[in-house]
């Protein structure tokens, strides 16, 4: 079994068109270097409202298909204050659970 990484992408309160573009330009190089390394990736993200989470879900959901069949999932704190207690408990079923993979997870 490949190794998990657990990449951080922070996108702050960004507007949603400027969080993507940042994500695209920023942190997306740094997971396709990792993905093509070998290593499946975890990424966690800020806190958003419903809409950003759908383009972050289609990322991730892309990341996992062109790198298959490495895993690629994502988690996300429910709240503002992220519950890091669910983040961890989500991101530890993440690795475990080698079927899982595309995923954008909202913990807590």
């Amino acid at each position: 079994m490949t190794e998990t990484r657990v990449i951080v992408a922070r996108l702050g309160d960004a507007e949603p068109l400027s969080a993507a573009t940042r994500f695209h330009a920023e942190i997306l190089p740094e997971l396709e270097a990792a993905l093509a390394k070998g290593d499946g990736l975890i990424v966690r993200f800020d806190h958003a409202d419903a809409k950003p989470h759908r383009w972050r879900g289609e990322a991730i959901a892309a990341l996992a298909r062109k790198y298959a069949p490495l895993r690629v999932n994502a988690v996300a704190p429910a709240d503002p204050i992220a519950d890091e207690a669910s983040i961890a408990a989500t991101v530890e079923f993440l690795s475990k659970n080698g079927g899982v993979t595309g995923q954008l997870l909202i913990a807590g």
